[in-house]
């Protein structure tokens, strides 16, 4: 649903911030196809993002470290682990957690229970070191840590991903940090959440929705960092879109356009 904008919590958040320095607007799925390349590249473009994370396990990688060492621009970039689809870049071969054409299976590695072996356990924090490798073998400098899907929060693969955290030197998203109305859900993610910072490896304090975000700003105050995630891509028009929520681009352009002419405002006394 489009979000119509009160106008006072807009302006009282961004008399708050005055600028968006502490907001990290991400976009997911860096590699996901060509087409989500060049709305990622457009977005850095046009000062939308400030960050992305790339899926190196994908048919268009090799595509997609030439576009990133073409363009500068493209910055702040980190590993966006999939376990979700595509091919492992490991030998992995526990047909548990593959499709019969031996990629990942969404619906065998999302599972909230699910139980890992020690073997398995080695198997996924191997795949994870290799998609994380794959990105750096290319010389893509890499600063922080996600998964395609969230997969990094389940019970089964946090700690994994804390392991990977560590041994890189990187940063790791944390979870959700705004209720959906399902009191356990919001617990667990409170506790991965307080796993993830006592380990002193989050790199914001809170990680929303676009859509949640501008429904709360006035919650957010200039000394807490806040991810923001999107997923841009290009619609059959050719117009900027987001893949997963379409109102989620138009509303976060909206937002940025107003903050902009706030900023102006404040700076020339119009």
């Amino acid at each position: 649903m489009f979000i119509l904008f009160n106008k006072f919590l807009i302006n009282t958040y961004l008399k708050k911030m005055l600028s968006t320095a502490n907001i990290l607007a991400n976009a997911d799925d860096l590699g996901l196809n060509s087409s989500v390349n060049q709305a990622i590249l457009c977005c850095f473009e046009k000062g939308y993002i400030n960050s992305t994370s790339l899926l190196t396990n994908t048919v268009h990688f090799d595509e997609t470290v030439d576009l990133i060492h073409a363009n500068p621009v493209i910055h702040r970039i980190g590993v966006h682990v999939n376990l979700a689809g595509d091919k492992p870049v490991t030998n992995f071969n526990n047909h548990n957690y593959l499709d019969e054409y031996g990629n990942w299976d969404i619906k065998k590695t999302n599972k909230k229970l699910i139980f890992l072996s020690t073997v398995d356990k080695s198997a996924f924090l191997k795949e994870i070191y290799a998609q994380i490798d794959r990105a750096l073998l290319s010389q893509i400098p890499i600063v922080h840590l996600d998964s395609h899907f969230h997969l990094h929060t389940l019970p089964g693969f946090y700690q994994l991903f804390l392991q990977a955290a560590e041994k890189y030197k990187i940063k790791l998203r944390l979870a959700q940090t705004y209720s959906e109305g399902n009191s356990f859900k919001f617990i667990y993610r409170k506790y991965i959440n307080h796993k993830f910072k006592a380990n002193h490896i989050n790199y914001s304090d809170y990680f929303e929705t676009v859509d949640q975000f501008l429904k709360s700003t006035t919650r957010f105050t200039t000394t807490k960092n806040i991810e923001l995630m999107l997923h841009p891509d290009m619609d059959s028009s050719g117009k900027l879109t987001d893949h997963y929520d379409a109102d989620t681009m138009s509303n976060w352009i909206m937002f940025l356009d107003k903050s902009r002419e706030f900023s102006e405002t404040r700076q020339y006394g119009r």
